[in-house]
């Protein structure tokens, strides 16, 4: 008999999950997901004019070892034809080697470019990665290191230096082939004040900001390969780090003041929001272990360091996995909200699952969530309303079903029954809903209590606007390669992040007399002062969106301009202060809007509800967080980058390991060592004790 998983959630997790799952013969699975679309905080749509329109801003890192090696998978066998616009991996996601970080001195930007080498290191589903441990990522940091000083230093840094640098590096990588020992590290520090002392003070006398930041550089990279060895992570592993704060662990092992207060530094911390309650006025929080690996694994990229979508994310990721899982036979419950999980009578297992059934096929079929847009299979902004029963009611109303403080009521439950719907309940939903459909858990189990409130989640806030001449035209003076585009995580705050990707207009569908030159993307924390409203204050999400919407206006008053000189009306508005052209902004509305009232015609939303909220990683994180199999009930496992993986941190990298250690509890598929940066020592419960999972 095929043993029945029922996935609560439709994120990547969810998605990872039964892609694994559905690799092993005899296991059959339903996913039940809130809404008409799949993804999660990775859901993208199709909104006026198809443009697409996401969570906030997303891509790959080079060092995503497993999601990168799955999607790779997952376009293999999809096989779609030549004709598609994106037919296959490498067509999907597109290489960029170039950040434009922004160094902040006296209350001013200052541009910190980072040019990343290519490497050949690239993703082969067919083979997946040897686990990546210490020696391996820190051997591969330092091959970085040189490639990069040779393609940066050029000019900037003394020839003598630079060959000098070289040779001691290759030095150091020899030692680190054998037992982590007193030479090496001796050698690592030799190498690290050598590279920069004569360095520093050559900046310092040329008042060279190039070769200032080249210091910084060399200081991030060596302080963290020397304090990773000096810890003794390549035997104790990195959770031991995770009680400490990231920026006191660089401190304490010799990172310089402006190291720590460099864009290196700072871009780690904005681009996962380490900030308590989404405060960026507040000192940020980061397990020292999670983000030292996380950062090293960073550097040892893939190809190439970052990967853009050639497609918003609904179409280049959610959309594949949901049409191979399709041909697989998962099966897909949409619009079905998670309500309680309801516990046995022994409190061991989990007896039911409450479903509030958001809306009805028509027929009884399957709905059937994609359409085409220019020859890709996308979501649209809505449900397809003339699919279902209670369409005609919902059509034109403004509900929103994925929203938890939504006014539209479930039209019928669903009990979901152990031994009948379900075996094993896989949670994939965020941690940020535990608390109002997993009470029971937490009543009876101390350790997800701890989990819950050891594991913060924040709000996040987003902006995308599209313009009618290009950034070049508008006044863009930082260089780029060919292949280049701005991007950067330590701009202005709030909404310090921001992404240029005009290669996504061709894909959307604008008059040709209104078609944008550049789309620019922005994205970070949005604060909080106390809990959120009941789910009963059905006004809510409308009182943060017209908050955003301020935040967004004021924002590009008060920052375009540092990027686009060309996108300010320099005269001034009412308050006499020059402001943003809102003109600039592309509208198809037969109605012209004057100012900032045509900031109507874009695109912003604020992520406030539990499963979009992001999740965190402060000190004590770790200790907090529960392994898939290690649940305290014997037919649940979890799934999310609020588990414990190895790597601990909020990204989609995370989220498919979670997945694929779900796939591991349940059928035993894939091995632990198939799954890269799960720790080699972090053994799973002993069959016996797990058999009620996995048997």
């Amino acid at each position: 008999m095929a043993k029945r998983v029922a996935i609560l959630g439709g994120g990547i997790a969810a998605l990872t999950t039964a892609f694994e799952l559905t690799n092993t013969p005899g296991v059959e699975v339903t996913i039940h997901t809130l809404g008409w679309r799949l993804g999660g905080k990775c859901a993208s749509s199709r909104g006026p004019n198809m443009r697409i329109e996401e969570h906030g801003i997303h891509g790959f890192c080079g060092a995503y070892f497993n999601a990168l090696p799955m999607m790779a998978a997952v376009y293999a066998e999809l096989n779609r034809p030549s004709t598609s616009p994106i037919p296959d991996f490498k067509t999907a996601f597109r290489p960029l080697d170039t950040v434009q970080l922004y160094n902040w001195k006296d209350g001013q930007p200052h541009v910190f470019p980072l040019r990343f080498p290519e490497n050949t290191l690239f993703p082969d589903p067919g083979k997946p990665q040897a686990m990546l441990d210490v020696l391996e990522l820190i051997d591969k940091v330092l091959a970085m290191l040189s490639a990069a000083l040779a393609e940066h230093g050029g000019a900037a840094i003394p020839n003598d230096v630079r060959v000098t640098i070289h040779d001691m590096l290759v030095q150091v990588k020899g030692h680190l082939a054998g037992a982590v020992a007193l030479t090496a590290l001796n050698m690592v520090k030799q190498v690290w004040h050598f590279a920069r002392g004569p360095l520093l003070q050559e900046a310092r006398d040329q008042n060279n900001d190039a070769l200032g930041n080249i210091v910084i550089i060399v200081d991030y990279v060596f302080t963290l390969v020397y304090g990773v060895l000096v810890d003794d992570v390549v035997t104790r592993g990195w959770d031991y780090l995770d009680t400490i704060n990231w920026d006191d662990w660089l401190k304490s092992h010799g990172a310089m003041p402006d190291t720590i207060a460099s864009p290196l530094a700072l871009n780690t911390v904005n681009l996962s929001y380490q900030y308590p309650n989404g405060d960026t006025s507040q000192r940020s929080m980061m397990a020292a272990g999670a983000y030292a690996h996380w950062t090293l694994r960073s550097f040892a990229y893939c190809g190439h360091v970052l990967y853009a979508f050639a497609a918003g994310t609904g179409e280049t990721i959610i959309a594949p996995l949901y049409e191979v899982l399709k041909r697989r036979g998962v099966t897909f419950e949409f619009f079905s909200k998670v309500e309680e999980l309801v516990l046995d009578a022994a409190g061991t297992g989990i007896d039911s699952v409450q479903i509030g059934v958001q809306a009805t096929v028509k027929g009884g079929g399957e709905y059937q969530p994609l359409f085409d847009v220019k020859g890709l299979p996308s979501w649209p902004a809505e449900p397809f309303y003339d699919q279902l029963v209670e369409g005609d009611q919902m059509q034109g109303k403004g509900y929103d079903l994925e929203s938890w403080w939504t006014p539209w009521a479930p039209v019928a439950t669903r009990m979901l029954k152990a031994g009948v719907d379900f075996d094993v309940v896989v949670f994939a939903l965020s941690i940020g809903a535990v608390p109002y459909v997993a009470d029971q858990l937490r009543q009876k189990s101390p350790r997800w209590d701890r989990m819950v409130k050891g594991v913060p989640t924040v709000q996040t806030q987003a902006m995308q606007i599209w313009l009618m001449k290009s950034y070049e035209e508008l006044g863009w003076s930082i260089p780029l390669p060919p292949t280049g585009t701005p991007l950067a995580d330590t701009w202005y705050a709030p909404l310090d992040g921001h992404a240029e990707l005009k290669h996504l207009i061709p894909l959307e569908d604008w008059p040709k007399n209104i078609t944008p030159k550049s789309l620019w993307y922005f994205c970070d924390c949005l604060p909080e002062t106390g809990p959120p409203p009941p789910f009963s204050d059905t006004g809510y999400p409308g009182r943060v969106r017209q908050q955003v919407k301020q935040t967004c206006i004021d924002y590009l008053n008060k920052a375009i301009g540092g990027l686009m000189p060309g996108a300010m009306l320099m005269s001034g508005g009412p308050s006499g202060q020059p402001e943003m052209n809102f003109g600039l902004l592309a509208n198809t509305s037969p109605t012209a809007l004057a100012g900032p009232m045509n900031f109507e015609s874009q695109f912003w939303r604020a992520n406030i509800d539990p499963t979009e909220r992001y999740v965190t990683s402060p000190p004590g994180s770790t200790a907090a967080r529960l392994v898939a199999w290690d649940t305290d009930f014997h037919n649940l496992v979890i799934a999310g980058d609020w588990a414990y993986t190895g790597l601990n941190v909020g990204s989609v990298e995370c989220t498919v390991m979670s997945g694929k250690l779900a796939s591991h509890a349940i059928t035993g598929s894939p091995p632990l060592e198939q799954i890269p940066g799960y720790p080699a020592d972090r053994k799973p419960l002993p069959p016996s004790a797990n058999s009620k999972v996995a048997g």
